[in-house]
């Protein structure tokens, strides 16, 4: 298992479009059939402070991943400026790492003052530990850049990263790999929040004194209780039930209700716990005649057919 330190460079001259928008890239190759894993990774931004000239907000991500980065639907929303068309959020799979710098130059007391904001995944702590893991033969190292229509910017990063590499089997690397290709299909757009209006809140979070108090709990009485017979002596003698009348008891349990209400049948007494005490077979149909004889290895373990 060698580790292995990645020193490489980014460095040149980008031409950004009618837009303003930029794009600078590098392979790095590793080798192949590896499962690696990234020990620890910095990115430093050998010009400090770039290219600030005008008033207008500028912006730029650097990004390290198996696959090339590209651009999505989503912008960076930095109060009153966003800058459209970025990449993808760091929560991504193939996002190794990801880097957001804004730039902006603004008048204070008619005093040119240059304002930055830099947040980068995974920190300074974390990017000091053992992280993710890849499997694909190279690394891309993407400069993502926005500054004014038709300039020359210069570029130049430099990344540190050290990796462990583990020899795997074939199969293992091929549908790393893989995965790593369906993963690298960027999406244009990415929501996952559910908005709930503040009234509706109660009700779906806990703790439970949001809407009033603890839930009210329903109780049941042992002669009830003890129809549920999963462990009962072979000379006991209790009244028996039937699978149709177990199944409608489990039923019960389950039976939605108000977000204030207790969890079960109010009307049967039956509350939801009670379907913890499920016998196998009684809510998944009918319960086999012979259950399947075991077969044991010399060791004691059970073989499996």
């Amino acid at each position: 298992m060698p580790v292995t330190q990645i020193r490489e460079t980014i460095s040149g001259q980008v031409d950004t479009d009618d837009q303003g928008f930029g794009y600078f890239t590098k392979r790095i190759n590793v080798p192949d059939g590896m499962r690696n894993q990234i020990l620890s990774i910095d990115v430093y931004n050998d010009n400090v402070s770039p290219w600030i000239n005008e008033k207008d907000m500028k912006g730029v991500q650097v990004y390290l991943s198996p696959f090339p980065i590209q651009r999505t639907n989503e912008s960076i929303d930095a109060g009153v400026f966003a800058l459209p068309f970025a990449g993808p959020k760091a929560g991504d799979d193939t996002v190794l790492y990801k880097e957001t710098s804004i730039y902006t130059l603004d008048d204070f007391n008619e005093q040119p003052q240059n304002k930055i904001w830099n947040s980068r995944f995974p920190n300074e702590a974390i990017g000091s530990t053992p992280t993710t893991m890849f499997y694909s033969p190279h690394l891309y190292l993407t400069v993502l850049i926005w500054n004014k229509e038709q300039t020359e910017i210069n570029i130049s990063y430099s990344l540190y990263a050290k990796v462990k590499q583990t020899k795997c089997s074939g199969v293992e690397s091929t549908m790393g790999k893989y995965g790593e290709f369906l993963d690298a299909q960027c999406r244009l757009l990415t929501q996952t929040a559910i908005m709930i209006p503040f009234g509706l809140v109660s009700g779906n979070t806990f703790p439970t004194w949001k809407f009033g108090g603890i839930r009210p709990e329903l109780m049941i009485s042992g002669t009830t209780a003890l129809r549920y017979y999963n462990r009962v002596a072979a000379n006991a003698n209790q009244d028996m039930t039937t699978r149709a009348a177990l199944q409608t008891a489990f039923e019960g349990s389950t039976k939605m209700v108000e977000f204030d209400a207790a969890f079960g049948d109010a009307a049967a007494n039956l509350p939801e716990w009670i379907s913890l005490l499920d016998v196998a077979g009684i809510t998944s149909g009918s319960i086999r005649p012979y259950a399947p004889p075991l077969k044991f290895a010399d060791n004691g373990n059970t073989l499996m057919f």
